[in-house]
């Protein structure tokens, strides 16, 4: 004789992932198909199409980021970090500095026009104080430590600061103008990244220079003592 057994009542799932659906993006995903739309749609993508190409929701792309202004923030930092890397690959021990410093031009211009999209979409969306700050610091620090140890050590009367400043500001409207004719008809031929850097270069160096060679002096030096003959 078969023992008959009464199911029990079914158990209530467990809230969370659905059984059978693919685990929520993260946020390192949600920034890349933000990256997508953006090359894809262009400077004036929503956040609607960010979620769709995201295959997610838009609730769970504000809940994981946040509103356009936080996107806009993280690819700020994506591109940032992106300048800095290829900067930094361009960097080698025993360089002269005007060389350096081209260097370090034609990595900034290199990694912009691969991501001209990206470059575009964190420029045209506006600058809030707080954001465009970050980036800009986060930029300038490491044109400085191009130069820190050519300098042996920057101890000059202008802040370090207040040149990489003027740099990367220079910096970008010139890579922005240069990016953006791209969509302009003009008789003239595009400049390269060569030729821009090579025009920077010897537009700044000069300055530059100055600063460099004022480092190279010991700033508590005082005066030369008068000579008792």
């Amino acid at each position: 004789m078969t023992r008959r057994t009464t199911a029990g009542p079914e158990r209530p799932r467990r809230r969370g992932r659905p059984k059978g659906r693919a685990v929520l993006a993260d946020r390192s995903q949600l920034l890349a198909a933000a990256e997508r739309a953006i090359a894809s749609v262009g400077t004036d993508v929503t956040m609607d199409q960010i979620a769709a190409e995201a295959a997610v929701t838009k609730p769970i792309l504000y809940r994981t980021i946040g509103d356009r202004d936080a996107v806009i923030d993280a690819m700020s930092d994506v591109l940032v970090d992106r300048i800095v890397e290829e900067i930094a690959a361009f960097r080698s021990t025993g360089t002269a500095p005007r060389d350096a410093f081209r260097a370090a031009v034609s990595a900034y211009l290199s990694a912009v026009g691969a991501h001209r999209d990206l470059y575009l979409f964190v420029n045209a969306a506006g600058q809030r104080m707080g954001p465009l700050r970050r980036r800009i610091d986060r930029s300038s620090r490491t044109i400085i430590d191009v130069f820190e140890a050519a300098a042996g050590g920057l101890g000059t009367t202008t802040s370090p600061l207040t040149w990489s400043h003027s740099i990367i500001g220079a910096l970008q409207i010139v890579t922005l103008m240069w990016i953006e004719s791209d969509d302009i008809e003009t008789d003239r031929p595009r400049r390269t990244v060569e030729d821009l850097a090579d025009d920077f270069t010897h537009l700044l160096w000069p300055g530059v220079e100055a600063i460099l060679a004022a480092a190279r002096v010991d700033p508590t030096a005082g005066p030369d003592e008068p000579s008792d003959d």
